[in-house]
């Protein structure tokens, strides 16, 4: 089978698909926009910085309460309130015009935030519930279409939407994407769980909790610690991207944008491949996560603006099909009446160490050179595969999944 003869046959996914491109792509264009008006109205970098916090905040308490919900309640509900919900408060940063309407700028930004934290382990859960599980793998692939392509569209069409019409027109087109987003999503059919999954609890079976699931077996600690510990790496590659455009090849904005748009690049060609895999998916995660660390190696190392381009679209290849095949895994593993609670535990670990990586990246930038924290990214990847290595040595997933749907019931 290939990535388009599951598209074909997944008809109930392709809503949700459009669904995520549309908001994607909306988000971009106000994220965009919102750098752009705060920078306007303030020049503050401390303004631009307060703005990514506030984004962020969210996720580490929402996110968890967002992934209960969609255990409990609705998904397609859920999806479409949030979508709703949202649009009031994109269209009132049209009225942000001086410096004492920031307070406009961050409620309304904290509130989309909001939003999207819970809006993205519901989303991410609702995947296993569409798709037959011998397709996820393609469908993860196709996802990382849908990240490619809005890193890519969204970032530079925002760009141009903003410098030519202004940062209104931006957030305009973002209400009416969370608008046909609702509307997409009200067409989607997400069946309930399966009835084993669902039965009603006994007084010998305890109430599931989130601090159960964490523990609830070797497997799931390991993909905890996978969780916690990527985004560390990841969140000092977002910050040197730019550096590497900006100052060390010295090649301005357009530098930038060249860069984001091979980190995009690299998503999309990892799902083209993606039907090469056919088993050892954990095996494979790891094998991946080792050579993403070597092209961050390869990129301390790189002798030219072009040769640093190609490594991005090398470690971001690498690194689509790791998320690809991990998140086939995670699915498959977890029982579908715990996804939303697992994924939004997920969401919540690694925002807080992305927001953590995001924060120092600039300190550590003051001690290190680019080139350095490269090299030093690169090894600390390498460190990684082996300590998940380790985890994931004694794991059979079979018979952990066994036993551990015993105990969620």
């Amino acid at each position: 089978m290939t990535n388009w003869i599951i598209w074909k046959k997944e008809k109930n996914y392709q809503m949700l698909f459009w669904a995520g491109v549309i908001n994607g792509v909306g988000n971009r264009f106000t994220q965009v926009a919102l750098l752009a008006l705060l920078y306007q109205v303030t020049g503050s970098g401390v303004a631009i910085g307060l703005l990514f916090a506030i984004r962020m905040a969210p996720f580490l308490f929402l996110a968890p309460i967002g992934g209960m919900l969609a255990d409990h309640f609705s998904k397609k509900a859920i999806l479409i309130t949030i979508d709703l919900l949202r649009v009031p408060a994109v269209l009132a940063l049209l009225f942000v015009r001086e410096p004492e309407h920031l307070w406009i700028v961050y409620s309304g930004s904290f509130i989309i935030a909001m939003g999207e934290a819970i809006y993205s382990p519901t989303r991410m859960s609702s995947i296993p519930a569409l798709v037959k599980p011998d397709r996820l793998l393609y469908v993860n692939a196709i996802e990382q279409i849908m990240t490619g392509s809005v890193l890519i569209i969204g970032s530079s069409t925002g760009g141009i939407l903003s410098f030519v019409f202004g940062t209104q027109a931006a957030f305009m087109i973002n209400g009416v994407t969370f608008l046909l987003s609702a509307l997409l999503i009200s067409k989607l059919c997400i069946p309930v769980s399966d009835k084993k999954e669902t039965k009603p609890k006994t007084v010998s079976s305890p109430i599931f909790s989130p601090l159960r699931l964490v523990f609830g077996s070797s497997a799931l600690i390991a993909f905890f610690i996978i969780m916690l510990t990527m985004p560390l790496a990841n969140g000092i590659d977002n910050i040197l991207v730019s550096i590497y455009g900006l100052e060390v090849f010295d090649m301005g904005e357009l530098g930038v944008g060249f860069m984001y748009g091979a980190l995009g690049l690299g998503l999309i060609l990892s799902s083209f491949f993606s039907h090469m895999i056919k088993r050892g998916l954990l095996t494979l995660v790891i094998i991946f996560i080792a050579l993403e660390g070597t092209g961050h190696i390869l990129l301390s190392l790189a002798p030219s603006f072009y040769f640093a381009l190609l490594t991005v679209v090398f470690i971001t290849f690498a690194g689509g099909l790791g998320n690809i095949c991990l998140d086939t895994v995670m699915m498959k593993f977890i029982p579908k009446s715990k996804q939303g609670t697992f994924f939004g535990l997920m969401q919540m670990l690694s925002n807080l160490s992305l927001a953590i990586s995001m924060g120092s990246a600039g300190f550590l930038l003051e001690i290190f050179a680019p080139r350095t924290l490269s090299l030093i990214v690169g090894l600390a990847y390498i460190l990684f595969t082996s300590m998940y290595a380790l985890l994931f040595a004694r794991v059979d997933l079979v018979k952990e999944k066994r036993e551990f749907i015993k105990t969620a019931l």
